[in-house]
């Protein structure tokens, strides 16, 4: 594409920063005004503060929709978060707050989600994948009707929650193919993940070929070592193009081991990440979810290549593709899988410790409440006291005089 002056574009085009939604032309323009073609628009894009994306209304409907969205945000925030909740993502584990809400889930999410499209892109999203599968924090099993049996040899669902992962082994029971493998492991994913459903006389675990993870990133402690996490799972063999669904693919016409990403996080816009600040901390406590969390630099931090983004919905909605680096690759492999799990232990030990610390600060609000309740009642205690002394001398007085008035008359 040739470079061309930003005042020539089409007047029905529309500045925003960060990434473009859909999939809308890909366009960076640059100090100079002009606008630049990028083969490698993936991470300056959203990084760099003087670029930015344009993209075209599929029509005006989106924009309706875009309209009611914000609409329906700004009503949702102040009506449920008009006290704001102070919460420290680094310290606390929100992700419990699905224990209570597996029952409910699905009834809560689902018309929300198919008005806005969610539906859909995990269908498109989940039909990529092939081979063995593994689908993290797959909650309630959203997406298991919508995989492709004929691409996928075996379905592998993981999530922390117990109660969550019975709703989704029962919907399996209950519409899965008879003839399709699916296993279920209550975990978290930022532990030691199940070996692939290799044949077991292999002495090398061959991994998963494809990775899947929507609505995830929110909810997790550490979302950057989540994914890194994942990533020592991905399988390190490329598979044929002819097997692959319909998905980029490299230089050799393989279609190398993905982990595939569906997210909501962030927008273009500053006043929407504004209001999802502002409302993060109530959201995150009532429902377990940090919903302002930057997608993109936790795809950065987490040292894997990104493949491709897209966005929805004002660019609150992520789709990621993400594959395992360079670095991750051949004689190197072993080097990055140590050092990985060795950031993850290294950050279990400093939230266990923030845990401990958190926990000690707990029990001495708690003791100074105890001591400052009896306290309290020793005092309501002592003023009860007096006012029944006082009542009792008053009665007294009382019973004195009527005595009086009596003799008096009988005299």
């Amino acid at each position: 594409m040739l470079a061309r002056p930003l005042m020539a574009l089409e007047p029905n085009l529309y500045l925003v920063q960060g990434l473009p939604l859909g999939d809308a032309e890909r366009v960076s323009i640059n100090s100079s005004g002009q606008e630049v073609q990028s083969d490698t628009y993936i991470l300056e894009l959203w990084r760099a503060s003087k670029n930015r994306a344009i993209f075209r209304p599929r029509s005006r409907l989106s924009v309706v929709l875009g309209g009611c969205l914000i609409g329906a945000l700004t009503c949702y925030g102040i009506s449920v978060y008009q006290g704001r909740v102070v919460l420290d993502p680094s310290t606390i584990d929100v992700s419990i707050r699905y224990n209570s809400r597996a029952g409910t889930y699905d009834r809560d999410v689902e018309f929300r989600e198919r008005y806005t499209g969610i539906v859909k892109l995990r269908r498109e999203l989940v039909q990529q994948a092939r081979g063995n599968v593994l689908e993290a924090a797959a909650g309630t099993g959203r997406n298991s009707e919508y995989y492709d049996f004929a691409r996928i040899k075996s379905l592998t669902l993981l999530d922390q929650s117990m109660e969550m992962l019975d709703v989704a082994r029962a919907k399996w029971q209950e519409t899965g193919p008879d003839d399709a493998q699916c296993r279920f492991f209550t975990q978290s994913a930022l532990e030691p993940l199940p070996p692939g459903p290799g044949p077991k006389d292999k002495q090398e675990d061959e991994g998963y070929d494809t990775i899947i993870a929507t609505m995830s990133l929110c909810s997790t402690l550490r979302p950057e070592l989540f994914l890194r996490n994942l990533a020592t799972r991905l399988s390190h063999r490329d598979s044929s193009a002819e097997t692959a669904p319909t998905a980029a693919t490299d230089s050799d016409g393989n279609w190398p081991s993905r982990i595939l990403l569906l997210e909501h996080g962030r927008s273009h816009f500053s006043w929407i990440n504004k209001l999802l600040d502002l409302t993060a901390p109530g959201h995150a406590q009532k429902y377990g979810c940090w919903w302002n969390r930057d997608v993109g630099t936790i795809a950065a931090d987490s040292g894997l290549e990104v493949v491709d983004i897209r966005r929805r919905h004002l660019g609150t909605t992520w789709w990621l593709e993400l594959r395992l680096p360079d670095e991750a690759k051949g004689e190197r492999r072993q080097q990055w899988l140590d050092r990985t799990r060795e950031m993850i232990a290294r950050t279990k030990a400093e939230f266990e410790q923030k845990e401990d610390e958190a926990g000690k600060e707990m029990r001495e609000r708690d003791e100074v409440r105890r001591r400052d309740a009896e306290l309290e009642w020793w005092r309501r205690e002592q003023r009860e006291q007096m006012r029944r002394e006082k009542e009792a001398k008053i009665a007294a007085r009382s019973a004195e005089a009527t005595s009086r008035g009596t003799d008096n008359q009988s005299s």
